[in-house]
């Protein structure tokens, strides 16, 4: 039996969020950008198969509402939200969030991973079993998700080289190919680098309008009219992407079944310009 997972996302008051984001988008307030990136993170912690609770831990309104958003959306998860009590900082509330999980496995996540895909959250928690582990950053210093079972303390230690320190905790590296969960969000330059991979709803709304899949996602088909040469992906994050007659055109295949994977590829400005098996060069 795979194990069950209790997922703990402190996230700041957004007024005081992100502070290095500020800016970034000159058009977007800095709060919205935050609230976005908090958001799009627990719509895919949500989804993650082995996630039976995601436990938000906040003082601020604006992201106790979008959890409840999220919750009501029917995600896969139950989604509860909790006030920080300790108001400590950010190691303090992941304690406190622990602290609420009931027998299960518990995972402290960062709220920054606009391009986060359960796939990855949820291989990389198959790979946590029974270990108290984390996963580094993409620059390989800081913590994205750190992993205890049930019944070992969290000891959470994020912050500046939270990496090393984890591992100083006796902490084990998992090291796997899950490029959207070491993808956290700090600066403008990891904004564009999470742009690439493909951003969740809120984010790419604010970065560009409308959803931005990069040319790693991937999905089953959903439908397909052979009649139009068009049809709906079902991409690996559960959102529904249609794609048009000229993709299915660019990709030379003769036809589409239901369920099979397929690869997106995409321009710059995120429109789908082919579909192709995962194999295919």
């Amino acid at each position: 039996m795979s194990q069950t997972w209790t997922v703990v996302v402190p996230v700041k008051r957004l007024g005081v969020a992100k502070s290095r984001l500020r800016g970034a988008l000159p058009a977007v307030p800095h709060e919205s950008l935050a609230l976005a990136l908090a958001a799009d993170t627990l719509r895919a912690v949500a989804a993650c198969a082995p996630v039976g609770e995601v436990v938000v831990v906040t003082d601020d309104a604006r992201v106790a509402a979008a959890t409840r958003d999220t919750g009501r959306a029917g995600r896969r998860a139950r989604l509860r939200v909790v006030p920080d009590v300790p108001a400590a900082g950010l190691n303090a509330a992941l304690r406190h969030g622990a602290a609420l999980a009931g027998g299960t496995g518990v995972a402290a996540l960062t709220a920054d991973l606009p391009a986060l895909r359960p796939a990855d959250l949820a291989a990389a928690l198959r790979a946590a079993a029974g270990v108290r582990g984390y996963v580094a950053d993409a620059p390989g210093d800081g913590t994205v998700l750190l992993t205890a079972p049930a019944g070992v303390p969290l000891d959470p230690r994020f912050g500046a080289g939270s990496a090393t320190a984890h591992a100083a905790s006796g902490a084990v590296p998992l090291t796997g190919d899950w490029p959207t969960l070491r993808r956290d969000v700090d600066t403008p330059a990891d904004l564009v680098a999470a742009a690439r991979l493909g951003l969740g709803p809120r984010t790419a709304a604010l970065v560009g309008g409308g959803a931005v899949y990069g040319d790693a996602m991937q999905g089953t088909v959903a439908s397909y009219d052979a009649a139009t040469r068009s049809g709906v992906l079902l991409l690996d994050d559960g959102t529904e992407l249609p794609f048009p007659a000229r993709a299915f055109d660019a990709s030379g295949l003769r036809m589409l079944r239901l369920g099979q994977r397929l690869r997106v590829e995409t321009d710059a400005a995120g429109e789908v310009v082919r579909v192709t098996f995962p194999t295919m060069a």
